[in-house]
C-alpha cells in the first residue's frame, strides 16, 4: 500500500487536516513554514495523492474529452491542438479520441470517456451522430458539438460559416474572369460539405452560369480524393478553368493533378481550398483558401463546455463564426511568402477579404 496522508502528517508534525489544506490550497490558510514542512515530508515519503479518489469526492476530474473524425487530417489536428491549448489555459487536461471516420468507434470513445468521468465532451462527429448523441443523452455529460450541425441540436453547437465561405471562394474565382468552375465537394453526410457546396452553386446561379454536373463531384476530405477527382474533372470538355475544393487537403491533391495534366496554376487552372491549414503556405504556388477561425473556435468551444459543466440545464445555443478569404498564387493573386516562424505560430498573414454576413451569434 502507498503512503497515507496520516503518515505525512506524523512526519511533518501536523494534523491530517493541515496536510489536506496544503494539497487543496485551502479552505484554511497554512503558514509558510508549516507548508514547507508538509511538502518536505511528502518528498521524503514519496507521497502521491490519490487523484481518482479526490476527483470522486470533488465530482470533478478537470479533464475534457475530444472526439475527432480523423487525426490524419491536418485541419482536425490543428483544431485539436488549439482546443488543448485553450483547455490547458483554463486548468483542464484534454483526452483525444480518433474515430477514424467510424461511427461505432466514435461511440466506443464516448463510452470510454464517460466511464473515465470526464467533466465534459467535445464532439466532431464522423457521421450524423445520432447514436453518439443518444449515448451522451443517457450519460448527461455536458456536450459541445463542433464543426457539425445536427438535425436536432441537443447542446451547444459551434460551426464556421461554411455557406458564406463557399460563396466567397466562388465569387473570387468569377472576379478573376472564370466562367467554367468545378467544385470538389465533400461527403454528402456532413453538413459543412453541403453548406460549402450550397454557397458555390448559389453564386453560379446568381451569375447566370450553367452548372455542369460532371464538374460538381463529392469526395472525402483527403489529398488522394482531391487528386483523383481533379484528374477526371480536368479531362471534361469544356475543361474548367478554376476549381473550388471544399477542403485544403482536396485542393492540394488538385494542384498535383493539374501538374500531371501539364497545366499551369493559375494560368490554365485556378484553385481555391477551404480551412486555412498551415500547409497552404508551402504549396507552389501558395494555396488560396477560406480560413476558418481556429483559435476562436477552440476558445469558444472550451468556454461553452465549461459553462455547461457549471449549469447542466443551460439552453442549447448555436454559434456561427465568420470565415475569411486568404488569396494566394493559386487563384491568380500575388503569391504569398512562406511565413516567418513567429507568424506561423500566431495567424495566417495575408489580405483579409470581408465576409458577407456571418458572424458570431445564434441562429
Amino acid at each position: 500500500m502507498g503512503v497515507t496522508r496520516d503518515e505525512v502528517a506524523r512526519r511533518a508534525g501536523v494534523s491530517s487536516a493541515v496536510v489536506s489544506y496544503v494539497l487543496n490550497g485551502g479552505p484554511r490558510p497554512v503558514a509558510a513554514a508549516t507548508r514547507a514542512r508538509v511538502l518536505e515530508a511528502m518528498r521524503e515519503l514519496d507521497y502521491r495523492p490519490n487523484g481518482v479518489a479526490r476527483a470522486l469526492r470533488a465530482r470533478r476530474t478537470n479533464a475534457l474529452g475530444l472526439i475527432i473524425p480523423d487525426s490524419s487530417n491536418p485541419f482536425f489536428a490543428q483544431l485539436a491542438r488549439a482546443i488543448e491549448d485553450a483547455a490547458q489555459e483554463r486548468g483542464f487536461n484534454l483526452l483525444v479520441g480518433n474515430a477514424a471516420d467510424d461511427p461505432e468507434r466514435e461511440v466506443r470513445y464516448v463510452r470510454t470517456f464517460v466511464e473515465r468521468r470526464v467533466d465534459g465532451l467535445l464532439l466532431i462527429s464522423s457521421g450524423d451522430a445520432a447514436e453518439t448523441l443518444a449515448e451522451l443523452d443517457l450519460s448527461r455529460t455536458p456536450l459541445v458539438v463542433v464543426d457539425r450541425m445536427p438535425s436536432s441540436p441537443p447542446a451547444a453547437v459551434i460551426v464556421a460559416d461554411n455557406e458564406i465561405g463557399g460563396r466567397l471562394a466562388t465569387r473570387h474565382l468569377l472576379e478573376h474572369g472564370h466562367e467554367v468552375v468545378g467544385c470538389i465537394a465533400g461527403p454528402s453526410h456532413l453538413t459543412p460539405s453541403d453548406d460549402r457546396r450550397r454557397g458555390f452553386l448559389a453564386v453560379l446561379h446568381e451569375a447566370g452560369l450553367q452548372v455542369d454536373p460532371n464538374l460538381v463531384v463529392r469526395a472525402p476530405f483527403a489529398r488522394d480524393a482531391g487528386y483523383r477527382v481533379a484528374r477526371r474533372m480536368l479531362r471534361v470538355r469544356p475543361r474548367p478553368t478554376a476549381i473550388f475544393a471544399s477542403s485544403d487537403t482536396q485542393a492540394i491533391g488538385a494542384l498535383r493533378a493539374a501538374f500531371e495534366e501539364g497545366l499551369h496554376v493559375p494560368g490554365d487552372i485556378a484553385v481555391i481550398g477551404f480551412d486555412g491549414i498551415p500547409e497552404a503556405h508551402y504549396t507552389l504556388p501558395s494555396l488560396a483558401t477560406v480560413v476558418q477561425p481556429i483559435a476562436a473556435i477552440a476558445r469558444l468551444t472550451v468556454d461553452k463546455v465549461l459553462a455547461r459543466i457549471t449549469d447542466r440545464d443551460a439552453p442549447a445555443t448555436t454559434d456561427v463564426l465568420p470565415v475569411r478569404l486568404l488569396p494566394g498564387g493559386s487563384c491568380g493573386c500575388a503569391d504569398r511568402p512562406v511565413p516567418s516562424p513567429a507568424d506561423a505560430l500566431t495567424s495566417h498573414p495575408g489580405i483579409q477579404v470581408a465576409s458577407e454576413g456571418g458572424g458570431q451569434g445564434e441562429r
